[in-house]
């Protein structure tokens, strides 16, 4: 189980990591390299409810959750 600032962090750099690789000039270039931005993505990524709730925490996710 992840800290709530880890978790906060993975959405972070997933939301990041998915814009980048829309944008041609910063997408990833082998499949190496973006595997490995998935797996620090997903390290600490939250499990949540359908509803977008967090599974074991009961705090929202919010700027000054930190």
């Amino acid at each position: 189980m992840s800290l709530r600032y880890e978790q906060y962090n993975a959405l972070k750099r997933t939301r990041k990591f998915l814009r980048d690789e829309l944008r041609k000039e910063t997408r990833c270039k082998t499949i190496t390299e973006r595997k490995d931005k998935i797996l620090s993505c997903l390290r600490h990524f939250p499990v949540l409810f359908d509803s977008g709730q967090p599974m074991w925490s009961k705090d929202n996710f919010t700027e000054d959750s930190k």
